[in-house]
């Protein structure tokens, strides 16, 4: 009886946290806006200018083709975010183990090149 408990409890937790973020309340969210926003978030606004960039577009949309076709894999379980998938795949432990350390680092070093860019674009102002 203590295991369905404590089952119900992490339940009601996960469906207060998803009705907290205004991201995964509704949930009509079209696949073209999951698209524009994973295409936007990889390839980065100021990149998108350069032609080589674009030669690596196809790296992006099988990414996404593999994360839309992994949302839903398992029946009635939603991987909203890819902490979810890797506890899903590794266990429990594991799973953020592999996957925060490789979010960090992108995103650290997403925000070294953006404010070293950031740096040298405002050395030209006059």
């Amino acid at each position: 009886m203590a295991y369905n408990e404590s089952q119900n409890d992490a339940a009601a937790k996960d469906k207060a946290i998803d009705d907290w973020l205004p991201i995964t309340a509704s949930r009509k969210a079209k696949w073209w806006y999951s698209t524009f926003h994973n295409v936007t978030a990889m390839v980065g606004a100021g990149d998108q200018e350069s032609p080589y960039l674009f030669s690596h577009g196809m790296i992006t949309l099988y990414t996404l083709w593999q994360m839309v076709e992994m949302h839903e894999m398992v029946p009635g379980k939603r991987f909203d975010r890819y902490h979810e998938l890797g506890q899903h795949v590794f266990g429990d432990k594991l799973g953020l183990w592999i996957v925060v350390p490789q979010q960090l680092v992108v995103q650290v070093g997403t925000n070294i090149v953006y404010m070293v860019t950031g740096g040298k674009s405002l050395k030209e102002v006059p």
